[in-house]
C-alpha cells in the first residue's frame, strides 16, 4: 500500500521521551507519511524539540494550542489529518521501524477497517508482554478476523496499537471521550465493534512505555482519586449500555462485562488500603454499584485473586479487603502474611487466605564475570513475604524440548532486613559452569529459571539481567561446541548451544601452524 498515513501524536511536558519518539516514527520504513504533532500546552521545552524535528522533515506538521488534554488533542489530530488512515502514538512511546509497513500491508490485504499488532512494554531495563494480552492469547496468530469470531479482542482497549481507516472513525462519529480519564475506551469498543473486518498481525507494532515515576506513591495515589476511579466506572457503565442498546451479540456482551470486572478489580479494588479516608464510603458505593450491574455468572471466570476481591467486596468485608489489598501494593506496616513450609497465609478477620499464587520470586543478574570455563553471575533475589529463606532452583529450561536442567546452587545473603519480612530481599551469587553444558552436546536455545521448590503453586520466574551485565554475548568453546551467554531483547538470561562452523574448525587446525 502506497497511501498517505497520517500519525498523530499529542504532546504535553514529554521532554525526557519526545526525540526518541519522534525519531521512531520519522524512520519509518513506510514513508508516505504526515505525522501530525500536537503540542497540548507543554511548559517544558517539548514544544522545541518537535519544532527541530519538523525542520528537519517536511512531513512533520506541527500544531500548537492551550492545554486541552489528551482526547480533545488525538480528536483535533483526526480532523485535521489528510491520510486515509490513522496511527495514534503518544509521546512518551515508540514504533518499530517496520510498525507502519506491517500493519499497512495488512490492511490492504484484505481492505480491512482497521489492522492491529502486538505491544510490548518497556523501560530501560527489560520489557514485556502486557499480562491480559498473555491470559487471552492476543495476536499470536495472523488473519482477517471479526469481534464476533474473536471476542477476546475487546480486552485490548488501548488506541495506539492499530492502524485505523479513517472512515471507520469518520463515519460513525467514533471519539475520544474529552474532559476525561480513560478517553479511548469507547471509541476502541465501538471501533471493534462496528468493524466488519479487522486484520491482525503477530509482529510488535508498539513500545509502551513504563514511565520511571509510575510505581511512586504520589503516581499511585493521583490514581485512587474518586475522580479517576468514577471515570472508568462512567465509561465502562456506557460502553455495556450502548451494547445492549444496539443488541450486540451476547457473547460480545460478556467478553465486554468481563473485561470491565478485570478493569476495576485490578486496577482500581486492588489499591483499596491506598484510598483517602474520606472517599472511602463514596467510592465503596460505587463500585459496588457498578459490580451488581454486572451478571454473577461473569464473575466466575475471574481468576483466584480477582474472584477473592471480587467476593470480599460482595460479602461486604471491607475488612479483609483492606488487608488483602494492603498486602497487595506492599503497603503493610507489620507482616500481614505468614510464611508456612508450603504455602503463605494471610489472616483476616474470621479465615485465612492461601496467597501462595499470587507472588512468584524475582531474580536479576546484576553483574557477570568470568572465571575460567565458569560465570559468576551475582544480583538480587526477591522472595515476596518471605520470614524465612525458602528452597529454590536455578535452572535453565531447552527452549525447544522443554527439558530442564537444575545448575549450581545459590549462594544466598540477607541483603537488608525488610520492616516486615526479613527474607524478603536478598543478594545471590552462583557459578555456572559452561563444561557440563556443553557435554550435553544438545544445540538449541536454553532460557534461565528460578523456582521456589518448596511452593508448587508459586509461577517460576524468567532471570533478568540489568543491561550493564552483559553488553555483548559471551562464549565458551570446547571441541566442536560453542556456548554463548547473552541478554534476550525482553531483558531475560539465555544461552545458545550450537556447533562450530566448518571454516571455525579448519581455522582452529591450522591455528598452531599459523602462529609458529
Amino acid at each position: 500500500m502506497k497511501e498517505l498515513i497520517s500519525i498523530v501524536i499529542p504532546v504535553y511536558n514529554a521532554l525526557p521521551y519526545l526525540e526518541e519518539c519522534l525519531a521512531s516514527a520519522t524512520s519509518q520504513s513506510y514513508s508516505n507519511l504526515e505525522i501530525i504533532v500536537i503540542n497540548d500546552g507543554s511548559t517544558d521545552a517539548s514544544e522545541g524539540v518537535a519544532r527541530k524535528f519538523a525542520e528537519a522533515d517536511k512531513r512533520i506538521k506541527l500544531h500548537s494550542q492551550e492545554n486541552q488534554g489528551l482526547g480533545y488533542t488525538r480528536n483535533r489530530g483526526i480532523r485535521i489529518s489528510s491520510g486515509n488512515y490513522i496511527f495514534f502514538l503518544d509521546a512518551d512511546d515508540a514504533i518499530p521501524k517496520n510498525a507502519i509497513s506491517s500493519l499497512a500491508t495488512a490492511i490492504a490485504r484484505n481492505d480491512a477497517d482497521y489492522a492491529v499488532g502486538k505491544v510490548v512494554r518497556f523501560n530501560e531495563s527489560r520489557m514485556y508482554v502486557p499480562i491480559r494480552h498473555l491470559e487471552f492469547n492476543l495476536y499470536q496468530q495472523a488473519g482477517l478476523v471479526t469481534l464476533e469470531e474473536k471476542p477476546e479482542l475487546l480486552q485490548d482497549s488501548i488506541a495506539c496499537n492499530k492502524l485505523w481507516k479513517k472512515s471507520l472513525l469518520v463515519d460513525h462519529g467514533l471519539a475520544f471521550k474529552e474532559g476525561k480519564y480513560y478517553e479511548d475506551l469507547a471509541l476502541t469498543m465501538k471501533g471493534a465493534v462496528l468493524a466488519k473486518k479487522i486484520q491482525v498481525v503477530n509482529d510488535v507494532v508498539y513500545h509502551w512505555r513504563v514511565r520511571d515515576d509510575e510505581d511512586k506513591p504520589s503516581i499511585t495515589q493521583q490514581q485512587m482519586k474518586l475522580e479517576n476511579t468514577s471515570h472508568r466506572l462512567e465509561a465502562l457503565a456506557e460502553n455495556r449500555q450502548w451494547l445492549q442498546e444496539s443488541r450486540i451479540a451476547k457473547e460480545i456482551i460478556e467478553e465486554h462485562d468481563l473485561k470491565s470486572l478485570l478493569d476495576v478489580l485490578r486496577l482500581h479494588v486492588i489499591k483499596y488500603a491506598l484510598i483517602a479516608q474520606e472517599d472511602k464510603k463514596q467510592w465503596e458505593q460505587q463500585i459496588l454499584s457498578f459490580l451488581r450491574s454486572i451478571p454473577p455468572e461473569i464473575a466466575q471466570k475471574l481468576p483466584g485473586k480477582e474472584q477473592t476481591m471480587y467476593n470480599l467486596l460482595m460479602e461486604g468485608n471491607m475488612e479483609d479487603l483492606y488487608l488483602f489489598t494492603e498486602m497487595l501494593m506492599y503497603a503493610e506496616k507489620t507482616a500481614t502474611v505468614a510464611q508456612e513450609e508450603h504455602r503463605f497465609l494471610l489472616q483476616g478477620r474470621t479465615r485465612k487466605y492461601d496467597v501462595t499464587p499470587y507472588f512468584k520470586p524475582v531474580m536479576v543478574v546484576e553483574g557477570i564475570g568470568r572465571q575460567g570455563t565458569q560465570w559468576r553471575l551475582e544480583g538480587q533475589l526477591t522472595v515476596p513475604k518471605a520470614s524465612f529463606l525458602p528452597e529454590g532452583n536455578f535452572y535453565t529450561v531447552n527452549r525447544t524440548t522443554g527439558q530442564e536442567k537444575v545448575l549450581a546452587p545459590l549462594q544466598i545473603k540477607q541483603a537488608k532486613a525488610s520492616a516486615c519480612y526479613p527474607f524478603e530481599e536478598l543478594t545471590f551469587a552462583a557459578l555456572l559452569d559452561s563444561v557440563p553444558l556443553l557435554a550435553t552436546k544438545e544445540e538449541g536455545v536454553y532460557d534461565f529459571y528460578y523456582r521456589l521448590e518448596a511452593y508448587p503453586q508459586t509461577t517460576p520466574a524468567r532471570i533478568r539481567v540489568l543491561p550493564g551485565a552483559l553488553q555483548t554475548k559471551q562464549d565458551a568453546k570446547a571441541g566442536s561446541f560453542n556456548l554463548s551467554l547473552y541478554r534476550t531483547n525482553y531483558g531475560n538470561l539465555s544461552m545458545k548451544l550450537h556447533k562450530k562452523q566448518l571454516k571455525d574448525l579448519v581455522a582452529a587446525k591450522l591455528r598452531p601452524f599459523l602462529n609458529r
